[in-house]
């Protein structure tokens, strides 16, 4: 006893320095705009293409090489509270890779770990600023907060994040989480019919359709596929049993409306409360739904 003692005597001294030099480690770390997790991400890569073919990939030193690296503070939708990153604003990327034509496409695809998939009109990107975030300038981990499902989870950000400068754009923050993608890894200059033919609807088909295939890839396809085509986050909506014949007009109102009133455990979220005319919205993509449901029956039985 009486030798582990004097060990311990004689260490507490170094682990009191050690800790301390941990801590001012730590704390340059931060007030250097999260260079820890920077550093950490100096490997992460982005691919780039332009109609699904490969136009290059580049990582964080060289788009550190090709455009400034700035600070940018936001009010971030998941965490409901300003957040400042370090970040690249998201036309200088693009300029850098595609050269000045990716502004005459129609949108961006982005492709995210998790199967995620949601898609950004190009013009929305030239009205407002958006910025791919590399890591956080208030804390070493490149993280969020994000309540699943009534649950708050920490979520991993690596290796981008796509955000926008809201402080002073009311539009973007009524716009909630549309278009605040992360765990990028990869986008894709598109066009909508084009990259997702078996998703859109008939040429032919009525007007509130094409108003509700609009809003389905704004809100859901992000999550969602129609026939294979879409993201993998959530079940396939034109499956072996189509949604719009499984369930009733009623029901998928409710549960576009509010998933959580008809599933207290759903992991979807309710459709953007601050959306312009969302009643109209839902209709309309019900509607969609219903169509292009009644489009796979009509094909399977031969009509």
């Amino acid at each position: 006893m009486g030798h582990q003692a004097a060990n311990a005597r004689t260490l507490r001294p170094t682990l009191a320095r050690v800790r301390a030099l941990a801590a001012f480690w730590l704390g340059g770390c931060l007030l250097l705009g999260g260079s820890l997790a920077a550093a950490a991400g100096s490997s992460a890569e982005l691919a780039f293409s332009r109609h699904s073919k490969p136009v290059a990939t580049r990582d964080i030193a060289w788009l550190r090489s090709a455009v400034p690296m700035r600070a940018v503070r936001v009010i971030d939708p998941y965490e409901e509270a300003e957040v400042e990153f370090e970040a690249f604003a998201l036309d200088a990327v693009l300029d850098a890779v595609y050269g000045r034509s990716w502004r005459e496409e129609e949108e961006v695809l982005f492709h995210c770990r998790d199967g995620y998939q949601p898609t950004v009109p190009v013009e929305r990107i030239l009205e407002h600023r958006a910025q791919l975030a590399f890591a956080r300038r208030d804390r070493a981990d490149f993280t969020l907060r994000k309540r699943e499902s009534g649950v708050l989870k920490q979520i991993d950000l690596a290796p981008f994040y796509l955000v926008w400068e809201n402080l002073d754009d009311t539009r973007l923050r009524a716009e909630g989480d549309y278009g605040w993608p992360y765990q990028l890894i990869a986008l894709d200059l598109i066009r909508a019919r084009d990259h997702f033919p078996k998703m859109a609807p008939d040429l032919s088909a009525p007007a509130v359709v094409q108003a509700g295939f609009a809003v389905f890839r704004v809100h859901c396809s992000r999550c969602h596929a129609i026939n294979g085509e879409g993201g993998s986050v959530g079940p396939e909506l034109n499956g072996p049993t189509p949604a719009a014949i499984h369930r009733d007009t009623a029901w998928l109102r409710r549960w576009i409306d509010d998933p959580g009133r008809v599933l207290p455990t759903a992991r979807m979220e309710r459709l953007n409360p601050a959306l312009p005319e969302r009643e109209r919205a839902i209709d309309e993509v019900i509607r969609y739904l219903q169509a292009m449901a009644s489009a796979k029956t009509e094909a399977r039985d031969g009509n």
